[in-house]
């Protein structure tokens, strides 16, 4: 077979590069460099499969010596200087000390509000890290919940909640098996009350309300039990009963989901 050229190398190795295959790529490149130290393009694409700055900028440079032309060299170049003047200035700035915990170093900035912050303090947001206060101003208002509305989505979850865990006593009696299937309907049923009465919203609050109104619920029937059978603490053995948590269980994680 004929001795590949520096050429065919660099064929060769583009297609590693389109692969996937760095590895493979990077050996290519350096042969045909070893075979044709002049050829500009070897230079920039070896460049390109380098991890190390150092290395990729050395290259870079010899790609634009041999062949000053080449754009997309020099903006290579230009990106790598810029970051490396960008640690430099980094480098000489005084140190960080976080907004909320003066005792702690840190490198961390909110990319909102400027502010110094401490690993402990920063949010991950997906625009990038953010402190928690402006995470908390810039939060969705379907999920900005007034304790007013709590209040009003627990008292709608409470009687809602009475309805369906009488519900869920005639399954469990019929049958205890169809309780498994029917909670998480009744979980469903009771969150849209919530809804209706607290319209769009989520969030926690809202989940911990309506959760919060079913166990309301499942108590004040306990104590109707009670007083139908003239003793009203016996109705809150209801809550030893494993039916109920069956419900509740599933009961609760179906209009949490759904109040997600």
């Amino acid at each position: 077979m004929p001795e590949p050229t520096a050429a065919s190398l660099l064929q060769e190795g583009i297609a590693a590069v389109r692969a996937g295959d760095t590895e493979e790529a990077r050996k290519l490149f350096r042969r045909a460099i070893e075979l044709d130290p002049q050829n500009p393009q070897a230079w920039l694409w070896l460049s390109t499969v380098t991890e190390g700055t150092a290395d990729k900028k050395a290259y870079l440079e010899e790609a634009l010596r041999l062949d000053p032309s080449l754009e997309e060299a020099r903006l290579a170049l230009q990106k790598i200087q810029a970051q490396e003047g960008a640690l430099a200035e980094r480098a000489t700035e005084e140190p960080l000390y976080c907004t909320v915990h003066p005792d702690r170093e840190t490198m961390l900035r909110c990319n909102r509000c400027g502010r110094p912050m401490c690993v402990e303090c920063a949010v991950r947001h997906p625009v990038g890290m953010r402190c928690r206060e402006c995470v908390q101003a810039t939060r969705s208002p379907v999920y900005q919940v007034t304790w007013a509305q709590a209040l009003l989505a627990f008292a709608a979850a409470t009687a809602a909640g009475v309805v369906a865990m009488l519900v869920s006593m005639f399954i469990s009696g019929l049958f205890w098996l169809l309780l498994i299937f029917v909670s998480p309907a009744l979980g469903t049923a009771v969150a849209s009350v919530v809804e209706r009465v607290v319209p769009r919203k989520r969030g926690r609050l809202l989940q911990l309300a309506t959760v919060a109104g079913m166990l309301a619920g499942v108590v004040l029937v306990g104590l109707g039990v009670g007083l139908l059978a003239r003793a009203p603490l016996r109705g809150l053995l209801i809550l030893a009963n494993p039916f109920t948590w069956l419900y509740l269980v599933l009961g609760g994680g179906a209009a949490v989901a759904r109040l997600r």
